[in-house]
C-alpha cells in the first residue's frame, strides 16, 4: 500500500508515521509513504498513490497551501483519503461546509464520542463504547450548512461534529486526533481506514473523472 502524507507543517505527522508502523507491527500491513508538505505537492502526481492523509496543522485550511487542491484532486480520482483535524476541516469546506471558532478552544483535551455511527467503517465499532479521544484545535465544522453530500459520524458531548464522512466517495474526517495517546482505539480506527484503502481500491479512477470537477 502506497500512502501519500500531506504535511500542514506540523510536527503532529510523525504521530502519524507511529501510528503507521504501530499498525504495521500489529496488523501486518505492508505499508509505504511519502510525506510532502502542502506547499510542495505536485497534484498531478497524486495518480501514484493508492490514498492521501491530510495532517493536522495550524490555522485555517485556506492558508494551508495546496491543501483544498489536493482534496478536489482526490475527490476527481475517487481516492480514499482520511482529514485529520485541519484535513478534516478543509474536507467539509471542499463540500460547502463552514467552520465555527470555539468559545473555549480544546488543546491537549481529553473529551468523549457520542452518537457514534455505527454503519461507519472506521468508528462504527466504538458505537455503544465510552470512547475517549485526544483534541487540539480552536476550530470545529458546523451544523449550520452542514453539506448534504457529507454525514456526520460522531459527535463531542457538547454536539460538536467530531467524524465525518462522504455518502458515497471514500473521504473521511477525524476532528480528533486519532494518532494522540489520549485517544483509545486510535490503531484501530487508522486500521480501518487502511482495509477501506484496499476494498475501495476499484472505486480509484485515473482515466474517467468526473464530469465538470477534473
Amino acid at each position: 500500500m502506497n500512502l501519500l502524507i500531506i504535511d500542514n507543517h506540523d510536527s503532529f505527522v510523525y504521530n502519524i508515521i507511529g501510528l503507521l508502523e504501530k499498525s504495521m507491527l500489529k496488523y501486518g500491513w505492508e505499508i509505504r509513504w511519502h510525506i510532502v508538505r502542502n506547499d510542495e505537492i505536485d497534484c498531478g502526481d497524486l495518480k501514484a498513490f493508492d490514498a492521501v492523509i491530510l495532517s493536522p496543522g495550524p490555522g485555517l485550511p485556506h492558508e494551508a497551501g495546496q491543501l483544498m487542491e489536493v482534496i478536489r484532486h482526490s475527490e476527481c480520482l475517487r481516492m480514499p483519503v482520511l482529514g485529520i483535524c485541519l484535513g478534516c476541516q478543509a474536507i467539509a469546506l471542499h463540500f460547502g461546509g463552514t467552520l465555527l471558532h470555539m468559545e473555549n478552544p480544546k488543546h491537549g483535551h481529553v473529551t468523549r464520542l457520542v452518537d457514534i455511527d455505527s454503519s461507519d467503517p472506521l468508528t462504527g465499532f466504538c458505537a455503544g463504547l465510552p470512547t475517549h479521544v485526544g483534541r487540539y484545535h480552536s476550530w470545529v465544522v458546523s451544523d449550520d450548512n452542514f453539506p448534504a453530500t457529507l454525514f456526520i459520524t460522531a459527535r463531542d458531548e457538547e454536539g460538536l461534529v467530531m467524524a465525518l464522512r462522504h455518502r458515497e466517495l471514500p473521504l473521511f474526517g477525524f476532528q480528533f486526533h486519532p494518532e494522540s495517546i489520549m485517544t483509545e482505539s486510535g490503531d484501530r480506527m487508522l486500521h480501518n481506514f487502511l482495509t477501506e484503502v484496499v476494498r475501495l481500491r476499484h472505486l480509484r479512477v485515473t482515466k474517467t473523472p468526473f464530469p465538470n470537477i477534473c
